[in-house]
């Protein structure tokens, strides 16, 4: 209770009593005796209080009464703020101190739990006056003669209490502590001056780096943030070299979308060579992990202008800079990571194969998702072995889930750029090719993983470029097919995600206009993804797209057109207002649901209170399901920064009696908290699983699937994938539940066991891939193909350092300050050995048994003593036997030592973000990190001794499809007559038949 902790006075002391001094506070007294009472108050106001509380009516008279001397008043106020102190009524316990004076409220001298909890309302009601709420609540005082009506909102007194909060702060030096109040209370002079009275380097470029992560995560007003931010990169700019973080000038650049100054500072820092040079590439990484293909492209335009000055260690430097920002070197390296270090069970999918081939379990749409899986298990690693293998299991889907097949392969070698159309070529489109319009679904779901492979930011532009044109074609000459066209302007939407080509955008358009549900609900999304983040260009694009919505008939259409119509929307926050009134408002639930995600994407990460507001609103209030689930969903995108925010905003709601807002609860709580194993959210989800629903089962399974991913064989995590396991294979589960079991089992342990879902950058960016796929994913409701986007959103969890040659440094080592359990990966599953059947002995009668006994005793008799010291010598031998077997199990049984307390990590490696902070570099290494702090992702490597040649390097390249194939078998000798010799029996036979297999596989895919 805040009354016991506020102050440190004693308890009031036996039969001690306010009640004798109250009653002098009588107006028939005189001023001096009141007075002296008022200060014998005072004195024992902290343990009387709640005896002075009934009579505060009448000591706010005596404070306001003008025929009081001021000294009167001031103890009266002081008196009565004390008592709302204690009532935990701070804000007329303010008012009341402000009246009291320096005298009784001293916020520079004392330091009390008094003091200190009035500052910080003080400071709450500065906040909301200067920088306003998202609504525009005040919160404002009215005392001597101030009120709200003032220009400034603020009363003068607190802000001269805030003015001395400010000014002790520059005494003991707190400026990180005076920046979050002028930061929150948008006062941009305040953050000037803050700056400009830091002196010491250090402190000041600790006050830069806390401004700017406040910038990126607190402060929801995109206009005073950029004016904070541009005073933030001056200052930045104004450090000596030796303090210089060119990290922080780059990120407030880019924030400001300032390319000029970031190409610039990349051209100085190679002309500079040395570490200077390894700066520039680190920064060229940096930009490319921020997923702005816009800016990445503007600066390497910049840098590509300059050209002409560079020759010799210059162009060298500039080579490779381009060659990360565009020539998609952080695709291959991810993919590189990826190949190798993939921890991905087999075991998982044969067992999942096998549970779907029961009677119980067979479904199509179960079967479906069992291949989603199995995308999502291999994503970005390459390995495809299990359809290859199982090309049976993969024909029995048809239509649809062919296309969602297809269409999985592009997630499966997300970034394998190099092979994708050799990949792909037995399923694309023949040149010429006549296809019905009833089929194409083959054809169609390898489009658009043509579209998945080139999705991402880190691909080699050119690459892109040709993707896009080649799909454009394919679009044009199958637009009558609309399973082709389904696929084509997907592709089409993924490969040219973000590059807001308006020639792009008008073919999409076209086929939009043919008034085909399947391919008019593709093109509308794909021309929200061409166009991303695009709609604030003055152009009338979105006012026709959402005119066609309300003129067509067809849902599909609608649904595409309005999430398209959130894409254009992206990052746009205040300027996304307009049409998101006109979307919330409209009568059609459709276009409601459509509002929900453009609040969504507008405000991503913002964590603004205003979107919040109206989404909670709509949560409780629509009539639509699901408008209701969007709204909750959408929550965890605008929070995703701040994502421990989630869980507490929807508690309420996973018990609400709707069962679609307690799906989408689950979600929210998922996507938000993914990969962060938190108990406490488990807890929650654990719950829900038991639900009533299927379908809210699922979506707790899949969240859960999410929170647990990179999870090692912890208690938690081993119990629930048992259990969903378990769920497959039971004969009564929906097919829903199911649904949810099975594509959990693919999120946990996704890509090899060497990605995490999230939509933020490493250094605090939004990555607009991550952000798409979640959002896309979450149409799987509506349409199943929607599944597969999930895997944009799967981000490498590595580190690598490289040298300067862009080379894996092997003498390169990391000491994880952790037991190796703690964050190794999860045991592999065991194949179970069936056992023999063994056969059950008939039951002997005892007459019949004694007549055995006696025969038997009567033939060891005959056969003499030589066979009976065999037995014996058979016993010994069987004893000796049985010894040396329980020494091998005493072995065995032998217990382990104790697990060390450490482990060394070589490069590269998988690092989880959990793990990054408690890992750091060996010292004394010949190679040490460039930049100190997060060790986590692509980092580049200081040499000390560069003189030296170093070759224990390992050249980043990423796999080839010749990798991947099957080795020759050996030879053999064909005996006739079926001889052969003795270390080759029955061999013979069984290569004839593994051949034919092949032979009979090979066919197969022709086919």
């Amino acid at each position: 209770m805040a009354t016991t902790m506020a102050t440190n006075s004693l308890p009031p002391a036996p039969n001690a009593s306010a009640v004798s001094l109250l009653s002098l506070l009588s107006p028939e007294n005189k001023p001096k005796l009141i007075h002296a009472a008022l200060v014998k108050l005072l004195s024992v106001v902290d343990s009387l209080w709640f005896e002075v509380s009934s009579s505060l009516p009448q000591l706010e008279e005596i404070a306001e009464d003008t025929n009081h001397d001021a000294k009167t008043r001031a103890v009266a106020c002081a008196v009565a703020s004390r008592v709302f102190f204690h009532l935990e009524e701070y804000r007329d316990a303010l008012r009341l101190a402000l009246g009291a004076g320096d005298e009784y409220f001293n916020v520079v001298a004392d330091k009390n739990p008094y003091i200190e909890t009035l500052v910080c309302k003080a400071i709450e009601i500065y906040t909301k006056g200067k920088g306003g709420d998202d609504d525009g609540d005040d919160d404002g005082l009215d005392v001597d003669g101030m009120d709200d009506d003032e220009d400034d909102g603020m009363n003068e007194k607190v802000v001269s209490v805030v003015e001395k909060m400010f000014e002790r702060c520059y005494v003991d030096r707190q400026w990180t502590h005076a920046l979050g109040i002028a930061l929150e209370a948008r006062n941009i002079d305040k953050v000037v001056e803050i700056y400009t009275k830091c002196d010491g380097l250090d402190e000041k470029l600790a006050a830069l780096k806390y401004g700017l992560s406040a910038c990126t995560t607190v402060v929801t007003n995109k206009k005073f943030r950029n004016a904070a931010l541009k005073v933030i990169a001056e200052q930045i700019k104004g450090l000596p070299p030796s303090h210089m973080d060119y990290a922080s000038r780059c990120m407030c650049d880019h924030l400001l979308g300032n390319s000029e100054d970031v190409w610039k500072l990349i051209h100085a820092l190679l002309k500079e060579g040395g570490d200077s040079t390894l700066m520039a590439f680190q920064l060229c990484f940096d930009l490319v992990d921020t997923g702005d293909q816009h800016f990445v492209a503007a600066v390497a335009k910049g840098i590509e202008g300059m050209v002409g000055e560079m020759v010799g260690d210059l162009k060298d430097g500039y080579d490779k800079c381009m060659r990360i920002m565009l020539g998609g070197f952080a695709g291959e390296l991810e993919l590189a990571f990826l190949y190798k270090e993939s921890d991905s069970d087999p075991l998982i999918i044969k067992n999942l194969k096998k549970s779907l081939e029961e009677k119980s379990s067979r479904n199509s749409m179960l079967h479906s998702m069992s291949i989603h899986t199995h995308a999502f298990l291999n994503a970005g690693t390459t390995n495809d072995t299990f359809l290859r293998d199982n090309l049976d299991f993969l024909k029995k889907a048809s239509n649809w889930a062919k296309f969602s097949a297809i269409a999985g392969l592009g997630c499966i070698h997300q970034g394998h750029v190099g092979e994708a159309m050799e990949l792909l070529d037995p399923y694309l489109p023949a040149e010429g090719a006549t296809i019905a319009p009833e089929s194409g679904y083959s054809e169609g779901g390898a489009l658009m993983a043509l579209g998945l492979i080139h999705a991402k930011p880190n691909c080699p532009y050119e690459k892109r470029q040709s993707t896009t044109g080649y799909l454009r074609q394919q679009l044009r000459n199958y637009s009558s097919n609309e399973t082709i066209a389904h696929g084509a302007a997907t592709g089409i939407g993924l490969a040219g995600l973000g590059c807001r080509d308006p020639a792009i955008f008008n073919e999409l358009k076209d086929v939009l206009y043919t008034d085909s549900a399947v391919a008019g609900e593709a093109a509308g999304l794909a021309m929200g993804m061409v166009m991303l983040g695009g709609a604030g260009n003055g152009d009338d694009s979105v006012t026709e797209m959402l005119a066609y919505a309300k003129d067509t008939t067809h849902e599909k259409i609608i649904r595409g057109l309005s999430l398209g119509i959130a894409l254009m929307h992206y990052g746009l926050e205040d300027g996304a207002d307009g049409i998101i009134e006109q979307l919330v408002r409209d009568r059609d639930p459709v276009l409601r649901y459509g509002g929900m995600y453009t609040i969504a994407l507008a405000y991503v990460g913002t964590g603004s209170n205003k979107a919040i507001k109206k989404l909670l609103a709509v949560a409780i209030s629509d009539v639509s399901n699901e408008v209701r689930m969007g709204a909750i969903i959408s929550l965890a995108f605008v929070l995703f920064k701040d994502s421990k925010r989630v869980p507490e905003l929807v508690k309420l709601l996973l018990v609400s009696f709707n069962p679609h807002v307690r799906y989408a609860s689950c979600m929210a709580v998922g996507i938000a908290m993914a990969g962060t194993a938190d108990p406490k959210v488990l807890t929650m989800l654990e719950g829900m699983m038991e639900d009533l629903t299927d379908f809210v089962r699922q979506g707790a399974m899949l969240a859960t699937s999410m929170v647990l991913m990179q999870s090692s064989d912890t208690k938690r995590a081993k119990a629930f994938r048992t259990k969903i396991t378990g769920i497959v294979a039971e004969k009564h589960q929906s097919p829903l539940t199911k649904m949810g079991a099975i594509l959990s089992q693919g999120i946990m342990e996704a890509g090899g066991r060497n990605v995490t879902l999230s939509m933020g950058s490493r250094n605090g960016f939004t990555k607009p891939t991550s952000v798409v796929g979640i959002m896309m994913f979450m149409q799987h409701w509506f349409w199943h193909p929607c599944t597969t986007f999930l895997g944009l959103a799967f981000q490498p969890t590595l580190m690598a350092g490289l040298n300067k040659d862009l080379n894996f440094v092997k003498k390169f080592t990391v000491i994880c300050n952790s037991k190796p359990s703690v964050y190794a990966y999860p045991a592999r599953l065991e194949e179970k050995k069936e056992e023999e059947k063994k056969r059950v002995t008939t039951v002997t009668l005892s007459t019949t048994a004694k007549a055995k006994a006696k025969e038997d005793k009567k033939k060891k008799e005959e056969d003499g003593k030589g066979d009976s010291m065999d037995v014996d010598g058979e016993k010994e031998e069987e004893e000796g036997g049985g010894k040396e077997g329980e020494e091998g199990g005493e072995k065995k049984k032998e217990k382990k030592g104790p697990e060390p307390k450490s482990f060394e990590l070589a490069n590269p490696s998988r690092m989880t973000k959990a793990q990054t902070k408690v890992c750091s570099a060996m010292p004394g290494q010949r190679y040490s990190q460039l930049l100190k702090g997060d060790i986590r992702g692509i980092v580049m490597l200081t040499d000390s001794t560069p003189a030296e040649e170093d070759e224990e390097v390992e050249v980043v390249k990423a796999p080839s499809v010749e990798e991947d194939e099957a080795p020759m078998p050996e030879p053999f000798i064909w005996r006739p007559g079926g001889a052969a010799p003795a270390a080759t029996e029955g061999g013979g036979e069984a290569k004839e038949e593994e051949k034919g297999g092949e032979e009979e596989k090979m066919d197969e895919s022709k086919e």
